[in-house]
């Protein structure tokens, strides 16, 4: 059964995979599969974790250190007080940083683009967390915009996703993440337009890699 689904996906392939950047491209008999990898952002992974785990530890010092002070009931009052604004405030935030970093590292991504339409994998460890199809009739742009998570250490380099906009779902289905950088994100849109066989999508919507005064709505 496996060896029947390899040699099927085998041939659906017409070219050994490239990458530009962390995506790795396949040129597909009906069209091309645009993956993006498990561990593509780690550098912004290790950040969050560890700020999620400086803001855990701060708040767990605090808290022992409130337990311990509770030798009269204003004491104890104050400590809860304390514990309840700053303390215990804290330690839900680091873990929330924790959680998203774990999400980071460890999602992946499968688009699959042909003529017919778009469809989208998002995996989580190797599960499958989101599958999504858009045909190709209700794309009405591919939108570029700017992607926080993936923000460099300095602040320097700059991130994009890639949305395809439809008239039911506003905020459009993604179908690129963590491309770094104008360029790769242009190469990137263009290759999911040229493969919509939809041309006139490169001079519709708004794109945060462009300068906005070169953006055609």
């Amino acid at each position: 059964m496996g060896e029947g689904r390899e040699s099927r996906e085998g041939e659906s392939r017409i070219s050994t995979p490239r990458h530009i950047g962390p995506v790795r491209i396949t040129e597909l008999v009906s069209g091309i599969e645009l993956y993006f990898p498990p561990l593509r952002a780690a550098a912004s992974a290790l950040m969050l974790a560890l700020f999620g785990v400086a803001c855990s530890i701060i708040a767990l010092a605090a808290i022992a250190g409130l337990v311990r002070s509770g030798d009269t009931e204003a004491a104890s009052m104050l400590a809860l007080a304390f514990a309840g604004v700053f303390a215990l405030p804290l330690f839900a935030l680091g873990q929330v940083f924790i959680a998203v970093a774990l999400w980071t590292a460890a999602n992946s991504l499968q688009v699959e683009i042909t003529q017919d339409g778009i469809t989208t994998v998002r995996r989580w460890f190797g599960y499958v967390v989101v599958r999504r199809s858009v045909p190709s009739a209700g794309v009405n742009a591919i939108e570029s915009r700017l992607d926080a998570k993936y923000m460099g250490a300095f602040g320097a380099l700059r991130y994009y996703r890639l949305f395809a906009r439809t008239r039911d779902l506003p905020r459009g289905v993604l179908v690129a993440d963590s491309l770094r950088g104008a360029d790769l994100t242009e190469e990137i849109r263009q290759l999911v337009i040229e493969h919509l066989r939809l041309p006139a999508l490169s001079a519709a919507g708004v794109q945060a890699h462009i300068a906005q005064d070169e953006v055609h709505d």
